[in-house]
């Protein structure tokens, strides 16, 4: 798909300086701010709210992430 966007001739020329200094184009600029901003939206949207308020989830720090298996953890028994 192919959309035009009009950006104030300042952050125009701003992109287009970062974008050379990054060996990009502006094109390529804007795609990945919009896919950063989509992605960090999405995990906003899934992980933090819930209905019209927002929440604030616990991180639990741990020196090996991801290598808990879970698979027979039985999560009911937390809610008795």
């Amino acid at each position: 798909m192919q959309t035009t966007v009009n950006l104030p001739d300042s952050l125009c020329q701003k992109s287009e300086a970062l974008a050379v200094s990054r060996g990009s184009t502006v094109e390529q600029l804007i795609v990945e701010a919009v896919e950063k901003e989509v992605k960090s939206n999405l995990v906003a949207g899934v992980l933090g709210s819930c209905g019209d308020r927002d929440v604030e989830l616990p991180i639990i720090a741990s020196s090996r992430p991801g290598t808990m298996d879970l698979s027979n953890f039985d999560f009911d028994d937390l809610l008795a």
